[in-house]
């Protein structure tokens, strides 16, 4: 008779717990994914909008995505990738400056021009700079103005670092403002050319659907929407069970995808010492408002807003970069804005919010106003990004916890890299890799 095959729980159906069960699976496991939502993909989730998919938190693809680009091509899903060169402005001071060109850079009256060449210097090493650790140990706002000047942080980096982070502006390590400036500058193949960044057609639905319908169509894998879990069991530190209200799913090894805060709520004392140990990792969350307009509000993808005075520090303009969904009639605008979960903002209604938002668009370009609007939707998510202060290295969880038969992927993982879905699809696929290897 056949050995029977072993079965792995993935916590949350977002794409790291995708592509984790799609390596399982391909493996020979069983795999059971448990996700507490009512749909899959988590933060790269859609929304139906006039029966189009729209992704609730923007999305773009850099050539420096491997994980993706390589999962797109594994899907046969390469006819859905598209690249596009876009435009970049930073709004400041009450005027626009465009940031595409190095020749832009070079206009920036803003700043003086020997401050505009440090500038463009800066750019160019890092974006050639491998090494990352000693970054680690210094602060974004020390290692900028030992190497652009005050007068170009306080001008473009203070405002983004503080409006994003708040009090805790100060304390950002170099090591994750490098990554940002790294990722974006490794968008243009030659110096003298414009960002390109690449889009898939439906954004982010293109791949989760395609995989969930790989997924479900498979006899040894079971997807359950609206299943949240309420702990995990362990016997002499090992993984022996999930319990999901009363159900209890044996099991010998658990991914968990979830955030850090809400995995500590399913560990008993037992591990307490490693529970302790990741609950030094602190996030702040995050409220996207998606906005669909009559007209396109700039001819800009990326909006820097370099202003104090502004809730937000940036506008995306999706349909500057999806020409699908441009050429569809859509006008897709995103207003993301971070901050602590315990800030009087977050709570606030999305009427007043966007009421607030509205007086703020119509300031940027005085054409908008409320008739532009077709519709808006707020989206939150209380633990969108780590604050990756000084020495954060040493907080990093690795996968393979100290815990038998327990695995865990957390957008912390991805530093000093940023939260992208290359980074959520390299850690699925690395814990799942690492399950094979323990149990073969």
């Amino acid at each position: 008779m056949m050995k029977p095959k072993k079965h792995i729980v993935i916590i949350g159906g977002g794409l790291a717990g995708l592509v984790a069960c799609y390596d399982l699976k391909n493996a020979g496991f069983h795999v059971t994914i448990l996700e507490s939502g009512s749909k899959l993909g988590g933060m790269a989730s859609s929304v139906m909008v006039a029966n189009t998919p729209i992704e609730e938190y923007y999305h773009f693809i850099c050539r420096s995505d491997f994980h993706l680009l390589k999962l797109v091509d594994e899907l046969g899903l390469n006819e859905k990738l598209h690249w596009n060169s876009t435009k970049t402005s930073l709004y400041y001071s009450g005027k626009f400056f465009p940031f595409s060109y190095v020749t832009d850079l070079l206009r920036f009256s803003a700043i003086p021009p020997l401050n505009r060449i440090q500038f463009g210097i800066h750019v160019l090493r890092s974006k050639y700079k491998k090494q990352w650790r000693h970054l680690d140990t210094i602060t974004a706002k020390r290692w900028l103005i030992d190497t652009v000047g005050e007068k170009v942080f306080n001008t473009i980096w203070y405002p983004l670092l503080r409006i994003k982070f708040g009090d805790y502006y100060d304390k950002i390590s170099a090591a994750w403002i490098w990554h940002r400036i790294w990722r974006v500058a490794n968008s243009r193949r030659y110096l003298w050319e414009r960002e390109e960044f690449g889009y898939l057609e439906e954004g982010s639905a293109t791949l989760i659907n395609e995989l969930s319908t790989i997924l479900r169509s498979h006899k040894h894998v079971n997807i359950q929407t609206e299943t949240a879990v309420k702990s995990i069991h362990l016997n002499n530190n090992k993984v022996i069970s999930i319990d999901t209200d009363g159900t209890q799913i044996k099991c010998d090894s658990v991914i968990s995808t979830v955030a850090l805060p809400i995995l500590t709520k399913l560990l008993d004392n037992s591990v307490a010492t490693y529970t302790q140990r990741i609950q030094q990792i602190q996030y702040i969350g995050i409220i996207c408002a998606l906005i669909q307009l009559k007209n396109p509000f700039s001819e800009n993808f990326w909006m820097n807003i370099s202003d104090p005075n502004f809730m937000f520090n940036g506008i995306i303009e999706q349909t500057n970069l999806n020409k699908h969904l441009n050429n569809q009639g859509f006008n897709i605008l995103y207003i993301p804005l971070y901050m602590s979960i315990d800030k009087p903002e977050y709570q606030f209604s999305d009427e007043r919010l966007f009421t607030e938002y509205s007086q703020m668009l119509s300031k940027i370009n005085p054409e908008f106003n409320e008739n532009w609007i077709i519709n808006y939707q707020v989206f939150r998510a209380p633990y969108a990004q780590a604050i990756c202060a000084t020495g954060f290295s040493n907080l990093v969880p690795e996968i393979r916890t100290p815990i038998n038969g327990l695995y865990v992927t957390d957008s912390s993982q991805f530093y000093p890299e940023d939260r992208t879905i290359s980074a959520a699809i390299h850690q699925g696929r690395d814990a799942a890799k690492m399950v094979i290897d323990d149990i073969a």
